[in-house]
């Protein structure tokens, strides 16, 4: 079943941008990979190639929505919706700002840039969250849920599940840029070093949101519709 997702992804001629797909190895942008060597791996401590297997295959984002299994005929109604959606703010600031600890490890396995978003930000996130989500069947979070022993699952998480497959919104949207999964090196610290000095501190103007889409038969996400916020 094919899949769409809701994320931002930074303009293509931004350096962020830039350093992140190198590091990814893939343009979701183009729907097109990079070279293996590229100036950005080469300032990661022995880097290796699978440490993207997980992450390369969504590109370089923010998920905004989530990334969710839908059915084909379903996307002009998701694209009049994520239009309608972006069309409602005027003439205001949509900002992701570097939380303290920017450069994050999560379980060890998971590197990501960190953000705070901005109260525009997170009712957009919210607003699509709520609009677009609904149009998924279901996705990775439905079927995990699914498996889990309900008497351990939190039942707020488990009612966000089933209403809009996911638990990571609202109150638990930590928005950030998934860099490395699986990472399996041992250098964290100059790992998190190298990250720091590529990747600066400064806000994010958010201008845009974008629709991706996943085939039947394809393994990475690309760029379906991109979809300017309002400014009044």
């Amino acid at each position: 079943m094919p899949k769409f997702a809701v994320y931002y992804t930074p303009p293509a001629d931004s350096m962020l941008y830039q350093r992140g797909s190198e590091i990814l190895g893939y343009d979701v942008r183009t729907g097109k990979f990079l070279p293996e060597e590229n100036p950005t791996r080469a300032q990661l401590p022995e880097f290796n190639t699978s440490w993207v297997q997980q992450s390369q295959s969504y590109g370089f984002h923010v998920t905004t929505g989530y990334s969710l299994y839908f059915d084909d005929e379903d996307m002009p109604a998701i694209e009049a919706e994520m239009e309608s959606v972006c069309s409602c703010f005027g003439d205001v600031q949509f900002l992701l700002t570097p939380r303290p600890e920017r450069i994050k490890f999560w379980n060890d396995t998971i590197v990501v840039l960190h953000y705070q978003p901005n109260i525009n930000m997170a009712m957009l996130h919210a607003m699509l969250t709520a609009r677009i989500n609904p149009f998924g069947t279901s996705s990775n979070m439905t079927k995990r849920y699914a498996e889990k022993d309900k008497s351990e699952i939190d039942p707020v998480l488990a009612h966000r599940v089933a209403k809009y497959h996911t638990p990571y919104m609202l109150d638990g949207w930590n928005p950030h840029f998934t860099l490395l999964m699986p990472y399996e090196g041992t250098q964290h610290e100059a790992m998190k070093t190298s990250l720091q000095n590529l990747f600066d501190d400064q806000p994010i103007g958010v201008e845009s949101v974008c629709l991706m889409y996943r085939g039947d038969d394809e393994s990475h996400y690309r760029l379906h519709r991109e979809f300017c916020l309002s400014r009044g």
